[in-house]
């Protein structure tokens, strides 16, 4: 290859990369609208959502519903098929005192995939479908798995980035904390 020809492959290439970083900061930048990247903080109240589940009903997040453990998985997703024992020990732990957990599958296509993957894990907990990522879109996820704990009357506890790591000595003293009387008398 020539000089004159690395030259050029070398400008070419510096001027692709500056247009995608141009898009990228202009697709951050704060003037999108409804659009913008806002993530949940915790406190706020939880847009309200409504999956429906394997078991052919609907689950509803929002103000009057248990307190609510709400995952967001896929089945291709490795972290998402690790956290599943730790959350299925969630369930046997606190479902008894009222933690509800509603882990929400965002794979596409039908429900075979999605079943077969929950029948081999032995989950015990409620599982919704959303293959059109309606909740990555209003809880402003970044990827999955992601867990949210929300209170009763709706508002974020705790958010988890990634997969509810093993012993989950946060997830638990959060979800105790929401599920003890003076939480409810709040």
């Amino acid at each position: 290859m020539s000089l004159r020809r690395a030259e050029y492959s070398v400008r070419r290439a510096a001027a692709a990369c500056t247009v995608a970083l141009l898009g990228l900061t202009m697709g951050c930048s704060g003037d999108g609208g409804d659009e913008a990247f806002r993530p949940l903080a915790v406190g706020a109240r939880v847009p309200d959502l409504t999956v429906r589940t394997l078991a052919g009903d609907t689950a509803r997040v929002q103000p009057g519903q248990p307190v609510t453990l709400l995952n967001v998985w896929a089945t291709w997703c490795g972290p998402c098929e690790k956290e599943f024992p730790e959350i299925e020990a969630l369930q046997r732990e606190f479902g008894p005192r009222g933690l509800r957990i509603l882990a929400v599958s965002v794979d596409e296509g039908d429900d075979a995939g999605v079943r077969d993957f929950v029948t081999a894990k032995g989950a015990t907990f409620q599982i919704g479908r959303d293959p059109e990522g309606v909740v990555r879109r209003l809880y402003q996820g970044i990827g999955v798995p992601e867990s949210y704990l929300i209170a009763s009357d709706g508002t974020l506890l705790m958010r988890q980035f990634g997969a509810v790591p093993d012993g989950a000595t946060a997830m638990r003293a959060a979800i105790a904390d929401a599920l003890s009387p003076e939480a409810e008398s709040d």
